[in-house]
């Protein structure tokens, strides 16, 4: 692959993160980038879930090769130079960690480093398959662009984590907003540790607080946090009326944590994932035609088409399209 200095493309950079572990992303990160590779688009889908990394065995790849552990120990200069062939037109992998266990805790030069890099890779979209939960390195890679997808089912508690990733996203962004070592990033931590007792802590209300210190530096925050807007699909449906849960969920963003978000995709429940997890198969190899193969290739027209842009009422929009299909479907 040719680096960013020799760049014919125009990059597109998709982190894809959940809140909780089981809900398929690194199923989705392998199966939506075949979907787009075989649209007709240049992609790489790149492991950061340091730690468990996973994400050849959705590509039907063996764990043997050499990665971004091996780049960050200097065994290798150049990212790119690691980046592999999938066997499939279009489609690119680059490994995580195999090599070289303890990334998760790396430290922050390194990951400077390799966001850097990342950059530079020479695509048309890269894909980041990030590990579970809110660890700062997961938080800082999710940032790399202000349309972050996130995977979550229609359950309750993967509902709450979902809620709880973009709480701390929002906590993140507006520390990194803050002067270095200043009074302020003091002040923010020190908000992060109230008691049980004291109402919980919302962006707006950490933003309040800050104002009452540095109403510039405030609203500096404000601004950086609201251009965030980033792009929720539920996994596991099976039936369209559990999306019934969306308009109070946008207003729940909208109202604690200051965030406007597009609803973008539903994945129905479909035993060929299983089968293909079973097999070590890449889903397109086990059943091109399934329904979840279907689910993905019209989300990946959908990234192709409206990925760059606001959508408008996406809640009434993703709500009507799923029923439609549903019925389709099952008449």
């Amino acid at each position: 692959m040719k680096s960013k200095r020799n760049s014919i493309f125009k990059r597109t950079i998709i982190p894809i993160a959940s809140g909780k572990g089981g809900v398929g992303k690194s199923f989705l990160a392998a199966n939506l980038g075949t979907a787009l590779a075989e649209l007709g688009k240049t992609v790489i889908v790149a492991d950061l879930d340091f730690g468990g990394s996973n994400l050849h065995t959705f590509l039907g790849i063996n764990n043997i090769h050499p990665g971004i552990g091996d780049f960050l120990r200097a065994r290798t200069s150049r990212l790119e130079d690691l980046v592999l062939p999938t066997g499939q037109n279009k489609l690119f992998f680059l490994a995580g960690d195999v090599r070289s266990p303890f990334l998760a805790n790396m430290h922050h030069a390194q990951k400077m480093r390799l966001i850097y890099n990342l950059k530079q890779l020479d695509c048309e979209y890269l894909i980041l398959d990030l590990g579970s939960g809110s660890s700062y390195n997961t938080l800082d890679y999710f940032a790399m662009t202000q349309l972050g997808l996130i995977l979550t089912t229609t359950e309750h508690t993967s509902i709450m984590n979902l809620l709880t990733f973009l709480k701390h996203f929002a906590f993140r962004v507006i520390e990194h907003s803050l002067p270095k070592n200043s009074f302020l990033e003091e002040k923010l931590r020190a908000s992060y540790n109230r008691s049980v007792m004291e109402d919980v802590l919302t962006v707006r209300g950490l933003l309040d607080e800050l104002a009452t210190i540095d109403l510039n530096v405030a609203q500096i925050a404000e601004n950086n946090w609201v251009r965030y807007r980033p792009r929720i699909v539920f996994n596991k449906c099976k039936e369209p009326d559990e999306l019934d849960l969306i308009n109070s969920l946008e207003n729940t963003l909208i109202q604690n944590l200051m965030l406007r978000s597009d609803f973008f995709g539903c994945l129905f429940d479909d035993p060929t994932v299983m089968i293909s997890l079973k097999q070590r198969k890449a889903l397109y190899k086990v059943n091109s035609s399934s329904q979840i193969s279907e689910d993905i290739h019209l989300l990946a027209d959908r990234i192709i088409r409206l990925w760059k842009q606001p959508l408008r009422n996406s809640a009434d929009l993703l709500v009507n399209n799923s029923q439609k299909l549903y019925h389709q479907r099952h008449g």
